[in-house]
């Protein structure tokens, strides 16, 4: 295992994600794209929502970066989302700043291991 791939392992679970989705590699990495494409402008929606005391807005944002991301198993970033997302929901700001920092962390690691994953290669395990 080469340190790439045990780099985007430490952050995807691109077998798990391979798996929902019956092995179809094209339409896994279309979901990454678009997500990574998008998530810069959601991140900065909940920034938005956190200045203004809007529980309801980062709770719903919160929640459908949780749900993007969970589409190719991005656990660490799942797990930040879904802790504002909780925060939000129970209509308590304190300390979202810091959750929100944190996702944004998790994204950056995102994008940084896309950069790594060979779907030649995945394809290609996926189907031995």
């Amino acid at each position: 295992m080469s340190v790439e791939t045990s780099t985007v392992e430490s952050v995807l679970n691109l077998a798990e994600a391979m798996s929902n989705l019956d092995g179809d590699t094209e339409l896994l990495q279309e979901i990454m794209e678009i997500f990574l494409e998008t998530a810069e402008g959601q991140l900065a929606a909940i920034q938005s929502g956190i200045e203004a005391g809007d529980v309801k807005q980062v709770a719903v944002d919160a929640h459908g970066m949780k749900g993007g991301a969970s589409n190719f198993c991005a656990r660490n970033f799942v797990n930040c989302a879904l802790k504002l997302e909780l925060k939000a929901k129970e209509g308590n700001l304190d300390g979202a700043q810091e959750l929100l920092d944190n996702m944004q962390e998790a994204f950056r690691e995102l994008q940084e291991v896309a950069t790594f994953i060979n779907w030649d290669e995945v394809e290609k395990n996926w189907n031995n």
